[in-house]
């Protein structure tokens, strides 16, 4: 009864209590000499309650307390998340935006200076995707072009002098830019003509670019010759051949490993070289006789230049540096050995020159042979005799040029006559 008597003081307002639950009610209330005096209506009776201050003090220290509490409790239930929580969520990671009312893709790619498309790439989003206020992008780093303009501007301009078989593509690769950058700082065509001497504005330091190791070896394998090995590696017949001494009938077995070291080719060649000029100086007497012989146009000459083409394709019909026929190749190696320039077919070249038997056959003659099955008596082959009973030919048997020896059956039966040519 006290407390709600002072619950009504200190709300100012009337409660008043069913008769069901307390079977009272207050009346009046009236303050007289700092004391409250509460008149009740009880059982059909009125009564008279006096408080004094030091009980209303106690009552309003209780009901404050209380108020207390309960409002402790409503804030804990009302405030799940703890404040360090919803500052960690508020914070943003780096590269990232969060999309605020207004923003569009266009503003947000212009804001960070990178394209539209990265964007969406990044956020896997369609380029007409809508986007909501608070929603998170990621975005992406410095564009390229930005990227760029910030090296070019960090890097010194340097002045290049231009060199003998120098290119605008080959000094923009050296110093690493662009050829069209390169032409915009000094004002060129768009094909110039490049000077030796002539001074070019650059950015940066030249860039060292690692030369590819050019392979050394190479394995033998199907259908490879001489003249193809060459050509892939840059190198000679002549060459290869000082490479790899083993090559002495040009027959080459699959699997074979061979020196193709082009650097090694150019310093076996020079040696080679001063050998010979040494050897010429040496030649007195009798041995001076001999140097006709050996010499370009003399017969070992033809046979020398002539082992040069070993190796190299039979093509029906041809008659070119790498690829011959029978009588193509006699014909060419005629011409650029001796200098003489003898008929295309094999049965013409069969009565060019001089008639030569075999038991008088010399290095550098031609002999002929007729290959037919019925052997008609007609020539239909040539080959040039190198001596110790062996020539060399363009044999259509074995689709090159080879070394072949004349105690063979099948050659010492065909054999018909040779021809010297002076």
């Amino acid at each position: 009864m006290f407390k709600r008597i002072c619950i009504t003081l200190l709300t100012g307002s009337m409660l008043f209590a069913t008769p069901s639950t307390t079977g009272s009610n207050i009346k009046k209330i009236i303050k007289e000499n700092n004391k409250i005096v509460v008149i009740l209506r009880e059982n059909g009776k009125d009564k008279k309650v006096v408080l004094d201050s030091n009980t209303l003090k106690a009552l309003t220290k209780n009901q404050k307390s209380s108020k207390s509490k309960k409002n402790n409790k409503q804030s804990k239930k009302k405030s799940p998340l703890k404040i360090a929580n919803v500052q960690k969520e508020l914070k943003l990671k780096k590269g990232e935006y969060r999309v605020k009312a207004g923003d569009t893709l266009f503003s947000i790619a212009r804001k960070y200076k990178v394209s539209i498309s990265d964007i969406t790439k990044l956020n896997k989003l369609k380029s007409n995707a809508l986007l909501h206020p608070g929603q998170i992008l990621k975005i992406p780093g410095l564009s390229y072009t930005q990227k760029a303009k910030e090296a070019v501007a960090k890097n010194k301009k340097t002045v290049y002098k231009v060199k003998k078989g120098d290119t605008l593509f080959s000094i923009a690769k050296k110093y690493n830019m662009r050829v069209d950058t390169l032409r915009k700082l000094n004002n060129l065509k768009l094909h110039p003509k490049l000077k030796p001497g002539m001074e070019l504005t650059v950015i940066g330091k030249p860039v060292t670019i690692q030369k590819r190791k050019k392979p050394t070896k190479h394995i033998v394998r199907r259908g490879d010759t001489l003249w193809s090995i060459a050509k892939k590696y840059g190198l000679t017949i002549y060459e290869l051949r000082i490479l790899n001494p083993k090559l002495a009938r040009g027959v080459l077995k699959r699997g074979s490993v061979l020196n193709v070291s082009k650097e090694k080719a150019i310093k076996l060649a020079k040696k080679l070289k001063t050998l010979k000029q040494k050897r010429k100086h040496k030649l007195s007497g009798a041995l001076a006789r001999y140097q006709k012989i050996y010499s370009h146009g003399g017969s070992y000459g033809v046979v020398r230049y002539a082992k040069r083409w070993l190796g190299s394709r039979y093509v029906w019909g041809a008659s070119r540096p790498g690829a011959f026929d029978c009588s193509g190749f006699t014909q060419y190696v005629m011409k650029k050995a001796k200098g003489r320039i003898i008929p295309r077919v094999s049965r013409r070249q069969a009565y060019y020159g001089k008639y030569v038997s075999r038991r008088d056959l010399r290095p550098g003659d031609l002999i002929f042979f007729d290959t037919s099955r019925s052997r008609r008596g007609y020539v239909n082959h040539v080959g040039i005799y190198i001596g110790n009973n062996k020539f060399i030919h363009a044999s259509s048997a074995k689709h090159r040029v080879v070394i072949t020896s004349l105690n063979k059956p099948f050659y010492s039966a065909r054999f018909m006559w040779g021809r010297r040519i002076n």
